[in-house]
């Protein structure tokens, strides 16, 4: 069963050095070295800052690579993450983006267990920028789904309450993940057995409340949708602001595909996932997984409400709901801190991209939703019903529109 544990995590005084680090790099410029110098570094052996010998590739993605490392001061094994696109040449943006990481991750270590501890942060003069993890001696969710299939309800909900207290801390500072998924879930097993969550990857975390700091560089345009499609939610194509409500959504996708088997709403891109959100819906529960509780049905059709409204108000109420239709004890809900909002002065600007992002995502899920209906069994359908199939498409994505409308609207400060 998953349960947080008192397992061997890192000091308090260590998540400390680890922020004060994290800030310096944010501090320092980026690097403009020509690319031929920067291109070729061989990092297996490698002596980072005198104290970090590279060891094991344990990951790589679009942007990076995840190294063990031995710390020759701490005596232990940590993980090192690179920023390999910075070694083909300057990419202000993407080093930026990377200092951000460090500094958001470095600074929710010390208010949570539920995030992988960022330790330490430089930048070698060949590797480049790099950050100091601890080293999480366990598998992703990812991996965890590919051997066992699926997750019992009761095991489920107390990963959720783990990866909802790290996300409400999260939302507390003002930061959203942003790209919720398997992948970016670790588990490590504790001293009593139990398996721990921590998420890692803050790579496109967002800072959107008020108290973000001061030296705050937005790094992502007005109507650039960043994350993994499967897991979006829908209103996040229409106006850009990545709020709290997108990490719930994203998290409500992962119960899914760890009860079920299968995510919700699946797609190989971000039309055929809001075509799937809006005409063609979610399969019931009882289909995927006759033996769930029949109440986590409800709690599915709440928490994938195409309105914000409509949806669950918080992350921990909704993980509260989880373990009160999973019938597992529900624990006291934490003191929840003040709602993130966004700053008076940005709102007519975000609203007029929000709105422009309604009408993009109609433009997308439209025909989406047309190819959906012309797709039959045998590849061949009547006219009249591919007619009446993108009519009731249409309806579908009208009512979508006309409810994340009234959102923006209400967030303006207005009424529809």
């Amino acid at each position: 069963m998953f349960h947080p544990s008192s397992f061997d995590s890192q000091p308090d005084s260590q998540r400390r050095d680890g922020a004060r680090a994290a800030a310096a790099l944010v501090d320092r410029p980026a690097d403009s070295r020509p690319a031929s110098s920067r291109r070729s570094v061989r990092l297996r052996g490698r002596l980072i800052d005198g104290r970090y010998q590279v060891d094991q590739l344990l990951g790589r993605g679009a942007m990076g690579e995840v190294w063990r490392a031995h710390d020759g001061v701490r005596r232990a094994d940590v993980a090192l993450k690179f920023l390999t696109v910075a070694r083909g040449g300057r990419n202000v943006d993407a080093i930026e983006r990377f200092r951000l990481e460090a500094r958001v991750a470095a600074q929710l270590g010390q208010k949570t267990r539920g995030v992988v501890a960022v330790l330490d942060a430089g930048e070698d003069l060949a590797a480049g920028p790099y950050i100091v993890m601890e080293h999480v001696r366990g598998r992703s969710l990812r991996q965890l789904l590919e051997e066992r299939g699926t997750i019992p309800a009761v095991e489920l909900a107390s990963l959720l309450r783990q990866l909802g207290e790290a996300l409400s801390a999260a939302h507390g500072l003002g930061v959203v993940h942003r790209d919720i998924k398997p992948s970016n879930i670790l588990l490590v097993e504790g001293s009593d057995g139990h398996l721990c969550a921590k998420i890692t990857d803050f790579g496109i975390a967002k800072w959107v409340g008020q108290d973000r700091p001061a030296d705050f560089r937005r790094r992502t345009a007005d109507g650039v949708v960043l994350g993994t499609p499967a897991y979006l939610s829908p209103e996040h194509t229409c106006d850009g602001l990545g709020g709290p409500q997108l990490d719930m959504w994203s998290l409500a996708v992962v119960a899914h595909e760890a009860l079920t088997g299968r995510q919700p709403f699946p797609g190989r891109n971000l039309a055929a996932v809001l075509a799937a959100i809006l005409v063609s819906g979610r399969p019931p529960l009882a289909t995927l997984c006759p033996g769930a509780p029949p109440a986590l049905e409800a709690w599915f059709a709440r928490a994938f409400a195409i309105s914000p409204a409509e949806r669950f108000p918080s992350v921990q109420a909704m993980i509260s709901a989880f373990e009160a239709a999973a019938g597992v004890p529900v624990a006291p809900p934490a003191a929840a801190r003040a709602p993130v909002t966004l700053p008076v002065a940005a709102r007519g600007r975000r609203l007029r991209v929000a709105m422009a992002g309604v009408a993009v995502a109609l433009g997308l899920a439209l025909p989406a939703a047309l190819l959906w209906a012309q797709a039959g069994s045998d590849g061949s359908r009547r006219v009249d019903d591919v007619v009446s199939d993108a009519a009731r498409a249409a309806a579908r994505i009208a009512d979508a529109a006309q409810a994340m409308t009234a959102r923006l609207l209400e967030r303006q400060g207005t009424t529809p």
